[in-house]
């Protein structure tokens, strides 16, 4: 069917007063026609006035809006023939009662689906929509905002139950429709579909595996996919395993009793599958320094159903391998597989590991979490051992990770130390006082803890031990004779410094000797010395500046007396011939000699210190030039741009 140009415009194009092109794109905003704006939705052109350049819309949110044409041509999108928006503009009642009415709600969403025409011009194909799509041409145009959740909860779930309908398994996929019979042979057919074994492993969680029962032909030829997947040579070998586990459940779901049992191994049989491949058989052939890299992804129960395969797996070695996993694994795996090593008798010698960690400070900060939050029951016999190094080992390792890999590895653990107001109590009760101070040093000694929260850990002990203020008082007087002062500005910028080498710096260095590492031959491998080296030299900046930073007192020099040259003071010296010369005295690290910025803790600063105006001394023009004879003229508080970090100069 040929469309025909509106009236008006073929005159024009007939008389040769508009190009064929220009009138057939002009066509699309003729009477009758239907457009979309951004702001007004969906609207349809009333009347249109080519001699004024004029044209009049009924939108669903401004009706009887008159604009320019140029404007409408530039603004406004037409919407094509058959879109799923006109069906909604011109009956929205009926198309709400059919998205609401549970026997047609289906119906009204493959309109939607099939009627999503692309609105960009020349590209005439129906475009996938996701869930999100779905909200935001819906909600509020014909299903109520406020019961937009409500309503797609229930349509989620009739096409969930619908074989017809795939709904997307991660965020930014589309819905599709399919030509599935049963429920069963929509799951086959996603399940071939996938392109990873991810992708796979989602499409089945989320899958009601019942659907499969009674459907042995079907249950044979996934079952046979997943084997084939199984034996691949894959690089997710977590998936791999999850593979393993639901076919497991798959067939508990389908073999119910003997007689359908004898029917899904005929089904088997028919599809070439003998055997399958066990969980054991494939633990067999991972190790336990490969398992910990990606164990931890695995759920809970999934993770309990690898422990306990390994008995049957590689026999009287499970104990150190799940002891390798418990120590290496990470937060997720450290409470099952504790709880599994102890259910099968392996408690001693887990819990003298366990002991000689904490004596050697080379726990994990997530098996050093999980000995504390069951301190007063499943490793209470731990704490009761090591009680007297526990707190060392806590410190060592927040301090480790510090340094390592950035202060966010072992965040959970400084956070459980702080949080926990009766964890520091606990890991020095039971102790002498003399058995406690190693812990109290180590914690007041930590550059990686506030002070704020250093004292708050240490009054919490004091409760226990009243002695232990000696170590307060003994470090709080050895740090205020160490103190220097600094402007706020040189603070903020060593300041960043180190975050920059902690969070930044070190990670990035530790990727690129992993990565270095991996070529091989670290003796001829120049970029891994490089980045070894980086490495060395990045270690001790970092703990210079912690030192450093420890010891530091930033100031704003406020209150500053001008009756004589000190800290924070800018000073104007005249000499003998009349010339000035402005020296400024700030804190220990602001030295800026071209400027005459000096240190007060420099040798030129503190010849500078406790002088009046009129007092003379001798002084050099330039730094590092000759000295000549400077009376002190005019005495004044610094320049704020010299004390202040940019940006946060006070006004006044």
């Amino acid at each position: 069917m040929v469309l025909r140009m509106h009236a008006d415009l073929e005159k024009l194009v007939n008389a040769g007063k508009i190009p064929a092109d220009f009138a057939a794109r002009l066509d699309k905003f003729a009477p009758g026609q239907y457009v979309l704006h951004q702001d007004w939705g969906v609207g349809k052109v009333a009347v249109w006035s080519l001699a004024k350049n004029k044209i009049k819309i009924d939108f669903e949110k401004n009706k009887g809006l008159v604009l320019g044409l140029k404007l409408a041509f530039n603004q406004i999108t037409p919407i094509p023939e058959g879109h799923f928006l006109i069906t909604c503009f011109d009956d929205p009642e009926n198309c709400r009662k059919q998205a609401e009415d549970k026997d047609t709600m289906l119906d009204f969403i493959r309109m939607i689906l099939t009627t999503n025409i692309s609105l960009r011009e020349g590209i005439d194909e129906v475009l996938p929509m996701q869930p999100e799509d779905l909200e935001k041409f819906l909600s509020g145009r014909i299903i109520p905002e406020e019961s937009w959740k409500t309503w797609w909860e229930k349509a989620r779930a009739a096409m969930r139950d619908n074989p017809t309908f795939r709904l997307p398994t991660k965020r930014g996929e589309a819905i599709a429709l399919r030509t599935a019979t049963s429920a069963a042979e929509a799951l086959l057919d996603d399940y071939t579909e996938a392109t990873t074994l991810e992708a796979c492993v989602r499409i089945l969680d989320q899958a009601r595996l019942e659907v499969l029962k009674g459907e042995y032909a079907i249950a044979a030829k996934l079952i046979k996919a997943m084997e084939e997947d199984i034996h691949h040579d894959h690089t997710e070998p977590q998936h791999v395993l999850e593979l393993i586990i639901i076919r497991d459940d798959i067939m508990e779901a389908v073999v119910t009793d003997e007689a359908s049992r004898a029917q899904m191994d005929a089904a088997l049989t028919a599809e070439g599958v003998d055997t399958v491949t066990t969980l054991a058989q494939k633990l067999n052939n991972i190790t336990s320094e490969e398992i910990v890299g990606y164990i931890g992804e695995l759920s809970t129960g999934r993770q309990q159903k690898v422990y306990d395969a390994l008995p049957e797996a590689i026999g009287d070695s499970w104990l150190p391998y799940a002891t390798n996993i418990f120590l290496f694994g990470g937060a997720k795996v450290t409470a099952a597989a504790a709880d599994f090593i102890i259910s099968r008798g392996g408690k001693e010698q887990l819990f003298n590991d366990l002991v000689n960690g904490i004596s050697r400070q080379s726990l994990s900060p997530e098996v050093l979490i999980w000995i504390c939050r069951e301190r007063n029951s499943v490793a209470k016999e731990v704490v009761d051992k090591a009680r007297m190094a526990l707190g060392s080992a806590i410190i060592s390792a927040i301090e480790r990770d510090s340094a390592e890999g950035g202060p966010n590895r072992a965040l959970r653990l400084r956070n459980l130390l702080l949080e926990d107001k009766e964890l520091a109590p606990d890991l020095v009760s039971g102790i002498s006082d003399q058995e406690a101070r190693p812990f109290a040093k180590a914690l007041y000694d930590s550059s990686v803890l506030p002070d704020l929260d250093r004292n708050l850990l240490l009054a919490n002990m004091m409760k226990i031990h009243p002695t232990l203020q000696e170590i307060a008082l003994t470090r709080s007087t050895a740090k205020e004779k160490q103190t220097m002062f600094v402007s706020l500005r040189s603070y903020a910028a060593r300041k960043a410094e180190y975050e920059d080498i902690i969070n930044v710096r070190i990670p990035k260095n530790k990727h690129d000797l992993e990565v270095t590492r991996a070529e091989g031959d670290l003796r001829e491998n120049g970029g891994y010395q490089d980045a070894k080296a980086t490495r060395q030299v990045l270690m001790r900046r970092s703990e210079e500046l912690s030192r450093l930073l420890a010891k530091a007192e930033p100031t704003n020099f406020s209150g500053v007396s001008c009756e004589e040259t000190a800290m924070g003071t800018q000073v104007t010296f005249v000499t003998d011939k009349g010339q000035e010369v402005v020296y400024t005295i700030l804190g220990a690290w602001d030295s800026i000699p071209e400027e005459r910025v000096i240190a007060y803790s420099s040798k030129l600063g503190a010849k500078l210190l406790g002088h009046k105006v009129g007092a003379t001394l001798r002084l050099p023009l330039e730094i590092g030039g000759d000295q000549v004879m400077m009376t002190v003229k005019s005495i004044t508080p610094a320049p704020k741009e010299l004390i202040y970090p940019d940006g946060e100069i006070p006004r006044s």
